[in-house]
């Protein structure tokens, strides 16, 4: 039952995480206005507002315009609602999952600015590094150590920059955005130097996969930008959860 309970949390963060979304790259309040259409500005309903179920019951269409509805909406409150739902499974009630819960809103959140924008916000970055900070005395991942963290921290940002500065002199032009290079310095500090590494390495991996494909579709070309900071983030998250799992001991620092 508390499985439940926790997807349906999840959800109505997926919620709040599309109002994120959609207002933190312009330096909107997240609070006021209150949810509205973005085409006719009329104010969502609560009834109207209630996550996936308000998607269904209106087709996917406003209310009052009938503009329709992005199916982003519903995919990112299932996504939030699936990933509370996974970390309960895997910390139960604990620190671990308070510390798991807030990294993947975040990490959601910055996912999807940067596919649209291809930016990500320093208030986002900045703001999970010094969360990862402050809750390293909790987070077993790294030893409960606050200079892990902070060592983890510094070795991110550094290691992504080494790669943006050499990048830049071979290829001319900006390789890795400095969005990026703050968001490896914010796992870092939830994960400590070594696993930071491995995240980085599964980044890469998956980037060049998916970058592959994109371009064998042809939905991409080999000299467009492909945002980096999804595979960052899940690369980050992998690591957090098989800390967990497979190799508790293995790659902590």
């Amino acid at each position: 039952m508390i499985e439940i309970y926790f997807f349906i949390i999840g959800l109505f963060f997926g919620s709040f995480a599309n109002v994120c979304i959609r207002r933190i790259p312009y330096n909107k309040s997240i609070i006021l206005p209150a949810s509205h259409c973005p085409k006719c500005l009329i104010p969502i309903r609560w009834i109207d507002n209630i996550p996936i179920i308000s998607f269904l019951i209106l087709r996917g269409k406003c209310s009052n315009c009938k503009t329709n509805i992005s199916i982003e909406y519903p995919i990112v409150e299932l996504l939030t609602g699936f990933y509370f739902l996974l970390s309960y499974l895997i910390f139960g009630i604990s620190f671990s999952l308070v510390i798991s819960i807030i990294l993947g809103f975040y990490l959601i959140i910055i996912s999807i600015i940067d596919i649209h924008l291809k930016t990500i916000p320093d208030f986002l970055s900045i703001s999970l590094i010094f969360i990862g900070v402050i809750s390293s005395p909790w987070n077993p991942v790294i030893k409960n150590n606050l200079l892990n963290s902070l060592i983890g921290t510094i070795s991110g940002g550094l290691l992504l920059f080494a790669i943006a500065v050499i990048g830049s002199k071979i290829y001319k032009k900006e390789v890795m955005g400095g969005g990026d290079i703050k968001l490896l310095a914010a796992g870092g500090s939830f994960l400590g130097a070594y696993n930071i590494f491995y995240s980085f390495l599964i980044a890469c991996f998956l980037g060049g996969i998916i970058g592959l494909i994109l371009i064998l579709i042809k939905k991409k070309k080999s000299s467009d930008f492909i945002p980096f900071g999804p595979y960052i983030s899940v690369g980050i998250i992998l690591i957090f959860f098989l800390n967990h799992f497979v190799i508790p001991r293995l790659l902590i620092y």
